[in-house]
């Protein structure tokens, strides 16, 4: 499966989106170091998927200090059948509304949100937009490749996953953290661009 590892580039008044789980959310208008955090669990997330045999882009539009333009093309060049946005709470509209155009963009994209707003109120976002999957956690690198693995009919769907079923809102039950951490690898840094949150970190 082709899967693409995502933060869109957010246009706003108000700066650039700090945006991943290393931090709480913040808007940064002066500072051209701070917004580029390097995002460990959706790295993790990239590194077991890729190592399971799946073609993974990784477009940090934000980090990349792409357009949304410039973030849609490179999208549209890889042509991936799921997308995966983390989100947090002053942004959820706005990442409702760009799942709306990508799908509208690709045909037949399938579309995860994870993060800790979609953990607290995983039900908001199917009600309020066209995503497909919300995974709740913090543990979403074992969940993401356990839902491509469902998606494939090779792995039972672990609970924790929120989604539609003919047309309303269901889930696989109780999330349990139950992941064995030593299990993860050492994240393939070249495969999650490295060198742009390294430089633009003083």
């Amino acid at each position: 499966m082709k899967i693409a590892i995502c933060y869109p580039p957010l246009d706003s008044p108000k700066g650039r989106p700090l945006l991943s789980q290393n931090r709480q959310f913040q808007w940064f208008t002066n500072s051209p170091v701070a917004y580029a955090i390097y995002p460990v669990v959706m790295a993790q997330a990239a590194t077991l998927l890729s190592q399971n045999g799946h073609q993974v882009a990784w477009l940090d539009g934000i980090a990349k200090n792409w357009t949304f333009e410039k973030f849609l093309q490179k999208l549209k060049e890889f042509n991936p059948d799921l997308v995966v946005i983390e989100t947090k709470t002053p942004v959820i509209k706005n990442h409702w509304e760009i799942i709306k155009t990508l799908k509208s963009e690709i045909s037949n994209l399938k579309s995860v949100l994870v993060g800790d707003h979609v953990s607290a109120l995983p039900q908001e976002s199917l009600e309020n937009s066209p995503v497909d999957y919300v995974l709740t956690g913090g543990d979403y690198d074992f969940a993401l490749l356990n839902l491509v693995n469902y998606l494939e009919g090779r792995q039972k769907l672990e609970g924790g996953v929120y989604y539609r079923q003919k047309g309303e809102i269901t889930n696989s039950g109780a999330l349990k953290l139950n992941h064995n951490l030593d299990d993860l690898p050492m994240i393939d840094r070249d495969l999650t661009c490295w060198q742009d949150y390294a430089y633009k970190n003083s």
